[in-house]
């Protein structure tokens, strides 16, 4: 059974608060703070010249393409998966979780707004049309789940997913062929927050594709915010 626990991070991290977990470095400074058995977006196929747009997801794209294992995990350098006794969780946890579980995601965050309200508020309508559209036109038949996740207001955030690697790859199928579309119908903004755009549209598309894929057996999992993570 090969596990992995891939903590992706663009900043130097103390690896004794990261343990049973490898690090994948992403961003233009990824050189300079590579170590020996870190895994790095530039590499083999890859997409690591839009991670200023796709944030975390150019190392979830070169995982798709190019790793093979059993179980993986996504997780953020200052962003962990907890078990409720407030012990960061371990390849036991997931191997044994995943014996009864499709899906580990993140706990649902509750909004004052609805998703739709929410997006539109923070990224504009133009941007909530065009992700709209591109599913109405690649992916018509999630257009219900789509609308479903918008009139909620509570979601998954994050891009933190813990699953097989068989489910990762069909999940990541469906990602970036919504992801790719988007691109070439927007322009992407200047502003270096919102042009993390494709990395706050994939947020909303975990929702979707597991709300579509009610089938799925899907379990939440706290996740802390730690400040662990610079060299000491």
């Amino acid at each position: 059974m090969k596990t992995n626990l891939f903590v992706v991070t663009h900043k130097v991290i103390n690896k004794k608060y990261y343990k049973d977990r490898d690090l994948f470095l992403v961003g233009p400074k990824q050189d300079s703070i590579y170590k020996d058995g870190d895994f790095k977006d530039n590499t083999l196929i890859n997409i690591s010249d839009k991670n200023y747009t796709y944030c975390e997801c150019t190392a979830m794209y070169w995982l798709y393409k190019n790793y093979k294992c059993d179980y993986i995990a996504i997780e953020h350098y200052r962003r962990l998966f907890y078990k409720w006794n407030f012990t960061p969780i371990d390849k036991k946890y997931v191997e044994h979780k995943l014996k009864k579980y499709d899906f580990i995601v993140m706990i649902n965050w509750w909004l004052t707004k609805s998703n739709k309200d929410q997006f539109i508020k923070g990224h504009g309508l133009k941007m909530y049309e065009a992700m709209e559209n591109v599913i109405k036109k690649v992916h018509p038949e999630y257009l219900p789940s789509f609308n479903k996740v918008m009139k909620e207001h509570h979601l998954s955030w994050c891009n933190m997913l813990i699953t097989s690697k068989t489910n990762y790859d069909k999940y990541c199928d469906f990602l970036f062929s919504i992801l790719f579309e988007v691109e070439k119908n927007i322009e992407i903004p200047t502003d270096p927050y919102q042009r993390r755009i494709m990395g706050f549209i994939s947020e909303r598309m975990l929702n979707v594709y597991l709300t579509y894929h009610h089938e799925l057996k899907v379990k939440q999992c706290l996740v802390l915010q730690t400040k662990r993570y610079l060299k000491e």
